[in-house]
């Protein structure tokens, strides 16, 4: 594709040197570059991409996009840009064939819940009989093929890449999960969403996004920015930060939902059970009698969610009720393994999650609820001691281990946890989590539960710069097939 088509419409400061070339790639990994590509110099939070430059120029790059001035062979075209990722992501869309102009975007952003209401909304669909991809954290889905998936919402080039084999293989319908990191990062920048989902907003990222407010602004983008002028936003009106969104959009082309009937879509009653929730849920369209196997309130909240997107996206109330209730459960999303000892396993890494999912299994719980958890190194410092009072004040005996340690020393990351831990509750600190794992269910007994919080349906624990192999749901099996 020739290069001047590519930055048609691009805000541009400066060009120096042709542009009637053809350019076969576009890349900001200088390792990647191949010959006759684009490469991106990005400003990254640890490094530049401008030193990177050299390398790429060697390895065949024939334009360099940046934000400042590069030097560079005469040869080689610059392209001088304000904003180098958004550049990057009009240009992939271009490059790629702006797929995602053939495909209905279904945008779900929030602290918790994204997940989990992306495989309900996507269920829906699916009794539609529409093809359904979906990007999320447990990976990427074009109908039966899965792609790991190395970050919620992947870079710009793999998710145009994503959406243009989505609509070769004649999928329609995607549902994302959209992070804030995404938002700010302009992964997104050229995608326009059909539905726009705001689950809620807890404290999280903030070694990223410094404070809650700014962390707000960037979920906010999803819907000031990204949602078609047709388009419909899924508010939560039970978070305050819903409420926030909702007046800052003016109540135009909005769904709420919540527990009491000031939401356009409410529950009327309900029963919460380790086998599942009933619900008589109220809608524009009508009563929605719900059956799920899915365990407690904040799957209700995701339930509420979801059939307020499938409303907005026009599928019938009877197809809405099968979609929900054909998802039997969603990996490491309060998942329950039964044995001597029910297990739960969730990906709950944020104190409102910790929060929730606890207050959740307290009323399920006939005897004594253990909880292991432990905070990723290297991340958001503020919420350890957090997390250390809600487990320790929701829990009957806490369990302190190492989460994903990463480059920070775990011992420094588990002293934070024990600052908000009460003193006058028990808990005891096992580092080695598959030792953890092993020592809560061994000592469980039955009536009890065991939450193991924090890295739901991952398979991997990274220590230092490393990455090993590590399934909680693996380990729970081991320990309950022994016994």
């Amino acid at each position: 594709m020739q290069l001047g088509s590519l930055l048609q419409n691009i805000e541009i400061s400066r060009i120096s040197g042709r542009i009637d070339i053809e350019v076969a790639d576009i890349t900001a990994h200088s390792k990647e570059v191949k010959p006759d590509s684009i490469f991106v110099a990005l400003r990254g939070h640890r490094t530049n991409g401008a030193l990177y430059i050299e390398e790429a120029v060697k390895n065949g790059a024939v334009c360099v996009i940046a934000e400042e001035e590069v030097s560079v062979p005469e040869s080689i075209t610059v392209v001088r840009v304000k904003d180098a990722r958004k550049a990057m992501a009009q240009i992939a869309a271009k490059f790629y064939g702006n797929p995602s102009k053939s495909l209905n975007l279904i945008g779900i952003t929030g602290t918790n819940g994204k997940t989990t209401t992306s495989y309900l909304v996507a269920s829906c669909l699916k009794k539609q009989g529409a093809k359904v991809g979906i990007v999320g954290t447990i990976g990427y889905r074009l109908e039966d093929q899965v792609i790991p998936a190395p970050l919620t919402t992947p870079d710009c080039l793999t998710l145009q890449r994503l959406f243009k084999q989505m609509k070769e293989n004649g999928i329609k319908d995607v549902v994302m999960e959209v992070s804030s990191h995404s938002l700010v990062c302009q992964r997104v920048a050229g995608c326009e969403f059909k539905i726009a989902v705001f689950t809620n907003l807890s404290q999280d990222h903030l070694d990223f996004h410094k404070d809650m407010e700014t962390y707000y602004e960037a979920k906010k983008v999803l819907f000031k920015h990204h949602l078609d002028p047709e388009g419909k936003a899924i508010i939560n009106l039970d978070d305050r930060w819903g409420k926030r969104l909702l007046n800052e959009l003016n109540g135009q082309r909005v769904i709420t939902y919540g527990m009491s009937s000031e939401a356009d879509v409410f529950v009327e009653g309900y029963c919460l059970s380790l086998e599942g929730i009933e619900a008589k849920i109220i809608t524009p369209l009508g009563k929605l009698e719900i059956s799920s196997e899915l365990i407690g309130r904040p799957n209700l909240y995701n339930i509420l969610a979801a059939a307020a997107a499938a409303i907005g996206l026009g599928i019938p109330l009877n197809q809405i009720k099968l979609g929900l209730e054909d998802v039997k459960g969603v990996p490491g999303r309060l998942e329950r393994i039964e044995g001597k000892v029910d297990v739960i396993i969730d990906y709950a890494h944020t104190p409102d999650a910790l929060n929730q999912v606890l207050r959740t299994l307290r009323p399920l719980c006939k005897g004594n609820l253990i909880t292991v958890f432990g905070c990723g190194g290297d991340r958001d410092k503020g919420k350890r001691p957090i997390m250390g009072q809600i487990a320790s004040e929701l829990s009957d005996f806490v369990i302190v281990t190492n989460d994903n340690p990463r480059t920070e020393p775990s011992r420094q990351i588990i002293q934070d946890i024990e600052m908000g831990i009460k003193k006058d509750k028990p808990y005891c600190i096992v580092p080695d989590r598959r030792q953890a794992i092993l020592w809560a269910i061994k000592h469980a007994q039955r009536g009890d539960i065991v939450l193991i919080a924090g890295k739901g349906h991952e398979d991997y624990q990274i220590i230092g710069d490393k990455k090993y192999h590590f399934s909680d749901k693996e380990e729970v099996l081991k320990v309950l097939s022994r016994m």
